[in-house]
């Protein structure tokens, strides 16, 4: 088998495929929410799709795939580690790590694997918010960002915590309260697994897939959308002084499927081959 984790040249892969190696599946699984029409990701012709929504197993039978050949899984395919993170103490534990007290109240800011160079601003911004909020900023593979926040975590008295690149977002999501990031299907997808609420902007800078992405977490009350990064703060404070409204928040999430997409996925490319072969 042949899987594809891409979108975009899904047609032209099918194409070769065929043409190279006759019978041989191609298996795309969706790694978005939803596709964004026409052929950002499902293409007639493809053996299986994989999708992690309800909305997109609607989309691959608008777009001719047979239903026998649509498979829908229980979310987005993550990390194994985070079947691993959030057991008894991990909170605590991460918190403690962190210098942070059981009852503060964490706001993680996760802007990809580069960060953004909004988050600094961001941080000040929510600092001087309330001075009861805890930041914690993971700057990924960006040195100049983690170098930029170093003067305002001096100035915060251990209430921002900055990171460089890590390999612990699992961990680092279990002991945070909410999660302000971009709108991409994976960060959005660990959160909810962690059963962390989240804040995201839609404007016109938001890549076209990861529209639907918002319309996800404000139609099923997952967090809230904004619509700007310098409304972040105010929504941030909303649901800091509402505990009403992120237990509200957290029980929808908790209400979601448990995703256990990275086995099932597993599975079935492994029935795929078989029944080819």
């Amino acid at each position: 088998a042949v899987v594809s984790v891409f979108p975009n040249f899904n047609g032209v892969v099918r194409d070769a495929l065929r043409e190279a190696l006759p019978g041989v599946p191609l298996v795309v699984i969706l790694t978005d929410l939803a596709d964004f029409p026409p052929r950002f990701w499902i293409e007639p012709g493809i053996d299986r799709v994989v999708v992690g929504t309800d909305e997109a197993r609607e989309q691959a039978f608008a777009s001719g795939i047979p239903s026998e050949r649509v498979s829908r899984v229980s979310g987005m395919v993550l990390n194994p580690r985070f079947y691993r993170a959030g057991g008894p103490g991990t909170r605590d534990s991460v918190r403690g790590e962190l210098g942070l007290g059981p009852s503060d109240f964490a706001v993680t800011l996760l802007f990809g694997g580069k960060g953004s160079p909004e988050m600094a601003p961001l941080a000040t911004r929510l600092l001087a918010a309330d001075p009861a909020l805890r930041v914690i900023a993971i700057c990924g593979e960006n040195p100049a960002l983690y170098e930029r926040l170093a003067p305002i975590e001096a100035r915060a008295g251990g209430r921002l915590v900055r990171l460089g690149f890590t390999d612990r977002v699992a961990d680092i999501m279990a002991a945070s309260d909410l999660l302000v990031t971009k709108p991409g299907p994976g960060s959005l997808s660990e959160a909810f697994h962690q059963r962390v609420p989240v804040v995201v902007t839609r404007n016109v800078h938001t890549i076209p897939q990861e529209r639907f992405n918002t319309d996800f977490v404000r139609d099923r009350g997952l967090g809230l959308v904004v619509p700007h990064w310098r409304e972040i703060p105010a929504a941030v404070l909303r649901l800091f002084r509402d505990p009403a409204a992120r237990a509200i928040l957290r029980e929808r999430i908790a209400a979601l499927p448990p995703n256990r997409a990275v086995f099932e996925v597993i599975d079935l490319i492994a029935r795929e081959a078989s029944a080819r072969r």
